[in-house]
């Protein structure tokens, strides 16, 4: 029995949405060093009411790169049959893959000989639309479920953290000299722990800094 055959029986088959229709895949749940691998690091799975105030903002070029780049390497990483290239292979029929691709290496050639100005800056939009494209080929609805299921988000309680619960927990935690996870009860993995730490303390420090404003 080969290598392929055995993760086929070890992770379990999941039902996700592609194009609105339901596909059956085999995927693996991520673990903490694999998600930071991917990138998952720089985003944070806890949504607070600060959280949806400030996505109201525009989101830029960058965040869109780095968002898609991300799901992009937790699809390839977690995803065991189909894989992700085979997949790849299947949405990339009705596109001219090599075309898309010299059309970037066009771009980021013509970029390394012009200085930082206005139409540097209008080649560098063109190319990250391209790269986040290029990422995002696979259907949204897709790759949502398939990045739910390898961080684990279903089955914990990460969704239900609130700013209240984060302040409370870094206080504890100072006063304790411990961590903020210590002091949240839930449903976490190693990578929501260090999640709702950093933000506990990020929470906590610019309360602190705003009260010491106040007086």
């Amino acid at each position: 029995m080969n290598i392929d055959k055995i993760k086929e029986i070890q992770y379990p088959m999941l039902v996700v949405p592609f194009h609105g229709e339901n596909v059956e895949v085999i995927i693996r749940e991520l673990t903490q060093a694999q998600i930071i691998a991917c990138g998952g690091d720089k985003f944070s799975l806890i949504e607070t009411i600060d959280d949806k105030l400030r996505a109201k903002k525009k989101i830029t070029m960058k965040d869109r790169m780095e968002y898609a780049a991300m799901q992009a390497k937790i699809a390839k990483k977690s995803l065991i049959k189909p894989t992700y290239d085979e997949i790849f292979d299947i949405c990339k029929v009705d596109v001219d893959i090599e075309k898309i691709k010299h059309q970037m290496e066009y771009l980021d050639s013509q970029m390394a000989l012009i200085p930082d100005c206005p139409k540097r800056q209008r080649l560098e939009e063109k190319f990250n639309s391209l790269r986040v494209w290029f990422d995002l080929i696979l259907p949204e609805d897709f790759l949502a479920a398939i990045t739910c299921y390898a961080l684990g988000i279903d089955k914990s309680d990460i969704k239900e953290v609130t700013k209240e619960a984060l302040i409370n927990a870094a206080v504890l935690a100072k006063q304790g000299n411990d961590n903020p996870s210590d002091h949240l009860d839930g449903t976490f993995t190693a990578f929501m722990k260090d999640d709702i730490n950093n933000r506990s303390w990020a929470y906590y420090y610019d309360m602190k800094k705003k009260n010491r404003k106040s007086r």
